[in-house]
């Protein structure tokens, strides 16, 4: 059984990272394809992945972020990246798993009241009419980053730096997780975590967000609400699926 569960735990360390900022940063196994989905009142991730060998794998995204309240512009990131498996080391009960990618990116900004999936995720004031962004011009750029995980049957850990640059724009990352399962699954019954995640965007404060996550052998589904005083009743879901 833990022969198996090492095989999943390549594809399931993918998970959660979940929480806002799924996008990016993750390693597909070889032959693997991924789509997921990922909603927060100011972040929308929707992102194909496909592993080519045990060390490399790609994948093409769209990312939404919304970085100055609910009055600010969505921008619109496209992104195609490659990730690099830079060690992983079995243990007696777990996996240690150390990742780089890095990749192209071009961004713009919407009207100020565009509406994206997660829209309903927030309480809105009547809508007004839309007002150009100060600047929507498409901006091309680069995005990359390191990520490192340790998982067992019982535990996951996992910390993510992750950083964004055009000429007119620079986001930075910081996303630290921690997980407990409350028993040790099978492979093939459905599992379960709980945890809390600690995630520092630059110009923004930190939030703490507890979540919990269900999944067997191909998807996964994350769901939890911030709990920090600015972000407060902040709710993320993300859905992911492997084929």
């Amino acid at each position: 059984m833990f022969n198996l569960r090492m095989s999943f735990a390549s594809i399931a360390m993918g998970a959660l990272a979940c929480a806002p900022s799924a996008h990016a940063g993750f390693f597909i196994p070889k032959g693997t394809t991924m789509v997921m989905f990922t909603a927060s009142p100011d972040e929308e991730n929707y992102e194909l992945a496909y592993g080519f060998d045990r060390r490399l794998s790609g994948s093409l995204g769209v990312t939404r972020v919304k970085e100055d309240g609910d009055s600010a512009p969505w921008r619109n990131v496209a992104m195609a990246q490659f990730s690099y498996l830079l060690h992983r080391q079995p243990t007696t009960d777990g996996i240690f798993n150390a990742y780089v990618w890095a990749g192209p990116i071009a961004t713009r900004l919407e009207s100020v009241n565009s509406m994206g999936a997660a829209s309903a995720l927030v309480k809105h004031s009547p809508p007004e009419p839309a007002v150009p962004a100060p600047d929507n011009k498409t901006r091309v750029g680069a995005q990359g980053g390191l990520w490192v995980d340790f998982e067992t049957r019982l535990i996951y850990t996992r910390l993510k730096l992750h950083s964004f640059k055009t000429q007119d724009w620079r986001r930075n990352e910081v996303v630290a997780q921690a997980m407990l399962a409350p028993y040790k699954a099978d492979y093939e019954d459905i599992a379960s975590w709980g945890g809390v995640q600690v995630k520092r965007v630059s110009g923004d404060k930190t939030e703490i967000t507890p979540y919990v996550r269900f999944f067997q052998r191909r998807w996964w589904i994350d769901a939890g609400v911030s709990v920090d005083r600015t972000h407060r009743d902040n709710f993320f879901f993300n859905v992911s699926y492997t084929f």
